[in-house]
C-alpha cells in the first residue's frame, strides 16, 4: 500500500476498534442497532448510508469472531502434549545418552580385553606397558587412565586403586582388579586367565541384545507401516458408520419420546 492507503486503512481500523471496545458487550447488539450508534457518533457525521451500512457490517463481523474465539479441545490437547514432551524431554535425553554411552563403554572395554589378550602373550610385558596401550585406544576412560598413568611411579597399587574409584562400570572394574592381582606377585597370564572365557561370553550377551534390539526395530517398523492403512480405515469407514448410528440413534429416541 501507498503511504495515503495505509493512513486511512489505520483510521478505518482505529473507528472500527473504538466502536468494539464500546458495544462489543452489549446483549442483544444487531446491525442495525450499530448503524444508529455510528449515525449518532461524531466519527460519522456527514457520512452517506451506504459507507455507513457497510462499516456496521464490517463491525459486527469482527465483533462476531471475538465472541466466536475460544480455546479448542484440541488446542488443550496439543499444548498437553507439548508440555510433557518439553517437561519430560531432558529426562529421555539423558536416559538415552545414558544407553548409548553404555553401549560405548561396552565397545571399548572390549577393545580392552582384546588389546590384553594380545599382550598378555608377550614375556616382558608388565601392568605399566599395558595401561600405556589401553591409553593409546581409549576414549570414555581415557582422562582416568591417563591420570593414572602420571601417578604410578608413585605407586601402583594406590594409582589402580584410584582408577577403580572412578569408574563405576562393573566390566572395566574387574579388568583393573586383575591388573592389581598382577602388580602385586601373579603373572599377568595368570592374572587373566579367564579373560578369554568373560570376552566370549560379553560377546555372545551383546549378539543376544542386538537380535532383541532388531526385533524391536522391526516391530516398530511395521506398526509404523500398517498405521495409516488403520488410520485410514478408522477414519473413513468405522468413524462415518459410528457417527450415523448415533445420528439415527437419536432421531429414534426423539420421535418415542414425541409420540409418548
Amino acid at each position: 500500500m501507498t503511504e495515503k492507503e495505509e493512513e486511512k486503512a489505520l483510521i478505518v481500523t482505529q473507528n472500527d476498534n473504538a466502536f468494539i471496545d464500546l458495544y462489543q458487550n452489549e446483549e442483544g447488539l444487531t446491525e442495525d442497532k450499530m448503524e444508529q450508534y455510528m449515525r449518532e457518533s461524531d466519527i460519522y457525521a456527514g457520512e452517506t448510508d451506504e459507507t455507513i451500512t457497510e462499516d456496521a457490517m464490517r463491525v459486527m463481523d469482527k465483533i462476531n469472531s471475538i465472541k466466536k474465539a475460544y480455546l479448542h479441545w484440541y488446542e488443550v490437547l496439543v499444548s498437553c502434549i507439548i508440555g510433557i514432551i518439553a517437561y519430560k524431554g531432558p529426562n529421555w535425553l539423558l536416559m538415552f545418552q545414558l544407553k548409548m554411552r553404555k553401549l560405548e563403554m561396552e565397545n571399548e572395554v572390549m577393545q580392552f580385553q582384546t588389546i590384553i589378550l594380545m599382550l598378555m602373550k608377550i614375556e616382558r610385558v608388565n601392568v605399566e606397558m599395558i595401561l600405556e596401550w589401553l591409553e593409546r585406544y581409549a576414549n570414555i576412560f581415557k582422562d582416568q587412565i591417563s591420570k593414572c598413568v602420571n601417578n604410578y611411579e608413585s605407586g601402583a597399587w594406590e594409582a589402580l586403586e584410584e582408577m577403580k574409584n572412578d569408574i563405576s562400570f562393573p566390566q572395566m572394574v574387574r579388568i583393573i582388579e586383575s591388573l592389581q592381582a598382577a602388580v602385586e606377585s601373579i603373572p599377568i597370564r595368570e592374572a587373566f586367565d579367564e579373560l578369554d572365557t568373560e570376552r566370549a561370553y560379553y560377546q555372545d550377551k551383546r549378539k543376544e541384545s542386538n537380535a532383541i534390539l532388531i526385533s524391536r526395530k522391526s516391530m516398530i517398523g511395521k506398526v509404523l507401516g500398517f498405521a495409516p492403512m488403520v488410520v485410514l480405515f478408522v477414519g473413513y469407514l468405522i468413524l462415518p458408520l459410528c457417527v450415523i448410528g448415533m445420528t439415527a440413534m437419536g432421531s429414534a429416541f426423539e420421535e418415542m419420546a414425541s409420540m409418548q
